[in-house]
């Protein structure tokens, strides 16, 4: 069964989206603000800090839809590589700041210790050929040739240690979302890594995306994608 795929948020929790912005091609780098924050950090004013991601578990969930939903499978997406900075302010929150990207042809489809760990809905074990297929339709799907990048910045954040509420603006398919998600992050001791754990919810559609369907809806996939997170981001002295 196809999967099409959601953005990866640093954070998270169930999100609201405001309505979109919309624009051609690619958005945003996702060193734009870090070039500030090593300043900031330079002068003694935070601590900017890189994502670990080898550390970092970033999980993407499709779910199959349709009358011949059971012809089909669930899938679960992850990310080997992934490009990331965080800023805290060495006093309060304002100026904290984070950015996430990755490119959608870095997805790694349904490993089979991910699908193990979901228990029955993910029981099923699609074949090398079904996730070849997978990917194919995926990109498709997303216009990922087009669009081959999935952006997150923060513009505002606010709340204390160690429940946050962020504001995310997630650039995909050439729009742009903001969405408000609560987070659970623990402040860093000393030179210890940072550490942020949640989950939120895409919908392709607010994304100007039709999820993927054949037989006239009969074998489809739902437009809500579900994204767990646990990120480890580590002191850092570039943005490199």
């Amino acid at each position: 069964m196809a999967a099409a795929i959601g953005a990866a948020g640093i954070v998270l929790g169930c999100a609201t989206a405001t309505p979109p912005v919309t624009g051609g091609g690619v958005a945003i780098a996702t060193a734009a603000a870090c070039p500030g924050w090593l300043a900031a950090q330079q002068r003694g004013e935070g601590r900017l800090y890189a994502v670990d991601a080898a550390a970092s578990p970033i999980r993407l969930h499709v779910f199959r839809a349709g009358r011949l939903a059971k012809a089909g499978h669930n899938h679960v997406l992850g990310l080997d590589r992934v490009d990331g900075r965080v800023f805290l302010p060495a006093d309060g929150l304002a100026g904290a700041g984070v950015e996430l990207g990755f490119q959608l042809e870095d997805l790694v489809i349904d490993r089979p210790e991910w699908r193990a760990a979901l228990g029955d809905e993910f029981a099923s074990r699609p074949t090398e050929g079904d996730i070849a297929g997978t990917r194919a339709n995926m990109i498709r799907a997303v216009d990922g040739e087009r669009f081959p990048t999935i952006t997150i910045r923060s513009t505002a954040v606010a709340g204390a240690f160690p429940t946050l509420a962020l504001k995310l603006a997630v650039s995909w398919h050439g729009t742009e979302r903001v969405l408000d998600v609560p987070m659970r992050v623990e402040r860093p001791v000393g030179d210890g890594p940072l550490r942020a754990v949640g989950a939120l919810v895409l919908r392709q559609s607010d994304f100007g995306i039709a999820p993927f369907s054949v037989l006239g809806g009969l074998l489809a996939i739902q437009d809500e994608l579900t994204v767990d997170v646990d990120i480890i981001a580590r002191p850092s002295a570039s943005c490199g």
